[in-house]
């Protein structure tokens, strides 16, 4: 599965800790929604309103219908298939834990690239050299000179937050 796929419990618009019930109520809710067949009854309704004025060509609402039909269909295949997974508590369970795999493999997203010279040289509590740099929780960035020095660059997390930051050396410039 894709990182950028919407995940079954998205599809379905619950939550990832949704009882079965309410994953049950979702799903039929969706399927009265998309439904082929609704989509279908519900553009044939709509064309027969429609009265194109005397002299006037129809404005291709046949294909724009056959748009909306296979976009429903689309929606109703991924609604379908979310509650085949979802209802079995062995294949959700199984899904989920791909999911949470997915989400241990993601890219590590940082929120400022700084260079080396940013950063403020200090020696911490322990007396170890280190590069730190002001977060905006109020916190710092704090990275050991050791550390940054073995590598061309280094992802630092804010001690407080959920903030990183990539740190890069004169070196990768």
């Amino acid at each position: 599965m894709a990182s950028l796929q919407r995940t079954h419990y998205e599809n379905l618009g619950v939550a990832r800790d949704a009882p079965l019930a309410h994953i049950k109520q979702a799903y039929y809710a969706a399927v009265l929604k998309y439904h082929p067949d609704k989509a279908t009854a519900v553009s044939n309704t709509a064309r027969a309103q429609e009265q194109p004025a005397e002299g006037d060509e129809p404005c291709g609402a046949a294909e724009l219908d056959g748009d909306l039909v296979a976009s429903t269909s689309k929606v109703f295949e991924l609604v379908q298939k979310a509650w085949e997974v979802l209802r079995d508590a062995g294949r959700r369970a199984a899904y989920d834990s791909e999911l949470s795999l997915q989400e241990l493999q993601a890219p590590l997203s940082y929120q400022d690239e700084l260079d080396l010279g940013e950063l403020d040289e200090e020696v911490d509590a322990d007396g170890t050299d280190v590069y730190t740099y002001p977060c905006r929780c109020g916190d710092r960035y704090t990275v050991p000179k050791s550390e940054i020095n073995d590598h061309p660059t280094a992802v630092v997390p804010c001690r407080t937050c959920s903030n990183h930051v990539l740190v890069r050396t004169a070196t990768t410039l």
